[in-house]
């Protein structure tokens, strides 16, 4: 482990491509329990535990994870069990789960406050049902999604200080989008007779779900703007699409010396992405390929308390990295690998001098 300032901190974003035990079930039926199924998921196992330790990370948010005795597995032959405080879950068929590791280290009460829960309705208020635009159409919208594909897990640590001032609580919410594929529609009720209106209607939903799914947590995130917030995950879209932008509410980066962005941007959301592009001269960030595209998917994004020129600044980005090269066109090019690359970002603590915050 890194020595660095115990205030300091660092989260990583890791989809762990189905991770579930040789018997489990994931979208179908259950994985092969024989010799070689033990032995694939010992590899998985093995690349996961090697990437654990290369991370170093104080907070990691975990994607696709079936089953609580895997992931625990993994940290076991990381070696790194006793040194992180673990939330997980167990996933239903064709439902993975996200999950959540914080070192004990950086949290202060060695658990997870107040309670970490996993949310799955949408917000009460957030319902898009019989509404009519002012101008332009006159339809009737109506769009009864009202859960999340895969829920939001939603945590507060409170981070260890051997000396004042300590740090305040950080909300950790870790994510996992509908995906860009097709939704799985059953059109028995009122079905298209053209196959390729079909096929269109499936991306349609897809696309539809996702834009209500990052809605829904932009609502979630208003609840509480002050608090300071890392939203992790595989949001299944790149940082500058509709859906990501709407979770991050478009914070303003400040590039010029005379520029007030950023000074204010409570309740929105900074991309390490963005972050590091501003700070690299060269900067190549991809996390999945898809017919030969190279998409950056999994994001970490952070309230203005860990942005540099933010009044309400507690922490300053110090770096960020991304373990790509695993990742190809036709899966993991490496045995036991996932198909999605991670990402991790590192910020120090550094709260703004008070002659500067007003």
């Amino acid at each position: 482990m890194t020595d660095r300032n115990m205030r300091d901190l660092s989260f990583a974003t890791f989809n762990l491509l189905n991770l579930q035990v040789p018997g489990g079930v994931t979208y179908g039926d259950p994985l092969p329990d024989d010799a070689e199924g033990v032995a694939r998921f010992d590899r998985k196992v093995a690349w996961i535990a090697d990437m654990l330790g290369t991370l170093d990370a104080e907070v990691i948010g975990f994607q696709e994870c079936w089953s609580v005795a895997a992931l625990e597995r993994c940290f076991d032959e990381a070696g790194l069990r006793e040194s992180y405080d673990i939330v997980a879950r167990d996933a239903p068929p064709r439902k993975p789960q996200v999950a959540l590791a914080v070192r004990k280290d950086r949290n202060g009460e060695s658990q997870l406050l107040p309670g970490a829960e996993w949310v799955e309705a949408f917000p009460d208020a957030f319902r898009l049902r019989d509404v009519v635009e002012d101008h332009g159409a006159q339809e009737e919208v109506t769009v009864t999604i009202d859960t999340f594909s895969r829920p939001v897990l939603r945590a507060r640590m409170k981070p260890e200080a051997s000396r004042a001032p300590r740090p305040p609580e950080v909300e950790l919410m870790v994510a996992h989008l509908k995906s860009k594929g097709p939704a799985r529609l059953d059109f028995r009720a009122s079905a298209p007779t053209d196959r390729a209106v079909r096929d269109t209607l499936r991306s349609v939903v897809s696309h539809v779900r996702r834009v209500m799914e990052a809605g829904a947590l932009r609502e979630m995130l208003e609840a509480d703007p002050d608090t300071p917030r890392v939203v992790m995950g595989d949001l299944n879209d790149g940082s500058l699409s509709v859906t990501t932008q709407l979770i991050s509410g478009e914070p303003g980066y400040r590039v010029i010396e005379k520029s007030t962005k950023g000074n204010s941007a409570r309740g929105k959301l900074y991309s390490v992405e963005r972050l590091q592009q501003y700070r690299s001269l060269r900067h190549v960030y991809y996390t999945y390929i898809f017919d030969d595209r190279r998409e950056s998917l999994d994001h970490i994004l952070v309230s203005p308390h860990f942005y540099d020129h933010a009044r309400d600044r507690l922490w300053s980005f110090r770096e960020m990295f991304i373990w790509n090269d695993h990742v190809g066109d036709d899966g993991a090019k490496v045995a036991g690998a996932s198909d999605h690359g991670i990402v991790r970002a590192a910020f120090d603590w550094n709260p703004m001098p008070e002659d500067l915050t007003s």
